[in-house]
């Protein structure tokens, strides 16, 4: 502001005491030279506050580079999880491997025994012969044809460009597929008839190397009491072999006997002796041509359970 000069006040016009001002180069009066003064405070204290505001803005994009040290971390992230996908995958891989494995090998076990049995005891027919061939034939082409198939798609995970917005959620990629395994199909169709309470047949070896009675515990969870029980097994309706159990046997619930022939009781083929019995008076419990009728009675005479084998 400058000193007293001759003039008006251009806000009131009044001509006593007036100033100029070199700012903006007017007359003010005393009076408005104060709220002149005030107005030029307030326009400097909104310039401090929009200076203000933009140091706030400028902090705010440094603080922004953790997103670097978030995306880092992401990535640390995504390659241990799809490490333990890909070690998991391959777990399941081995164990379907020799899950399907066993099954094949089990199968040849069960041709080389009967095999064996018929050349001791020297009981068997040309039937009994073509169909053991048929089943070993068989058996070559669930062999040869026991491989893995391929996908068309020679890579598991495709990495394509795409741009990334750092400030929505990100997802690792998706786990790759197993590749598929075909598994050997059963020579025989099975099916029960007649159930009644929770004592079954639940298995019979083709080949006649045993039988597996179970209990279920479905309808009691009580032990069962077999004394006086009847296994009754007709191959192809000329056939016909009985097993009493003995005396004091009890299944427990939730539990299996295997019934052994007197042969395979004498193989060298692995089984769990205190989990069987043996039938000493039936030498093999026979391989049918085309069907096999398992029929198991109580004490009474009751039909219990009737599990039927027909070859496919």
């Amino acid at each position: 502001m400058a000193g007293n000069l001759h003039g008006s006040c251009v806000r009131c016009g009044k001509n006593g005491g007036v100033l100029f001002c070199n700012g903006c180069e007017q007359i003010l009066c005393f009076q408005h030279v104060n709220e002149h003064r005030n107005e030029l405070e307030k326009d400097l204290e909104n310039l401090i506050n929009e200076q203000n505001e933009l140091e706030r803005k400028f902090s705010n994009i440094d603080e922004s580079f953790h997103l670097f040290h978030e995306i880092d971390q992401w990535r640390k992230d995504s390659i241990e999880q799809i490490k333990q996908i890909a070690k998991q995958a391959k777990q399941n891989l081995r164990d379907l491997l020799t899950k399907s494995n066993e099954e094949l090998l089990e199968k040849s076990k069960l041709i080389q025994i009967n095999l064996n049995l018929f050349k001791e005891s020297d009981d068997f027919n040309e039937k009994q012969l073509k169909d053991l061939t048929r089943q070993i034939n068989h058996l070559k082409s669930q062999i040869n044809s026991f491989h893995l198939i391929r996908s068309t798609n020679t890579n598991f995970v495709t990495i394509e460009k795409q741009s990334i917005d750092p400030f929505e959620t990100i997802c690792p990629p998706p786990p790759p597929s197993l590749p598929i395994i075909e598994k050997p199909s059963s020579n025989f169709q099975e099916s029960h008839s007649d159930q009644q309470g929770s004592v079954i047949i639940s298995f019979v070896d083709p080949y006649g190397y045993f039988i597996t009675i179970e209990h279920n515990g479905k309808t009691t969870s009580k032990d069962e009491d077999m004394v006086g029980w009847i296994l009754k097994r007709s191959i192809d309706s000329y056939q016909e072999f009985i097993y009493q159990f003995p005396n004091e046997f009890i299944l427990k619930a939730n539990s299996s006997i295997k019934i052994l022939s007197k042969r395979a009781s004498l193989t060298l083929y692995s089984f769990d002796k205190g989990n069987c019995l043996v039938a000493d008076s039936i030498q093999t419990w026979g391989t049918p041509v085309q069907t096999s009728i398992n029929t198991l009675f109580d004490a009474t005479g009751v039909q219990r359970d009737v599990f039927t084998q027909t070859l496919k």
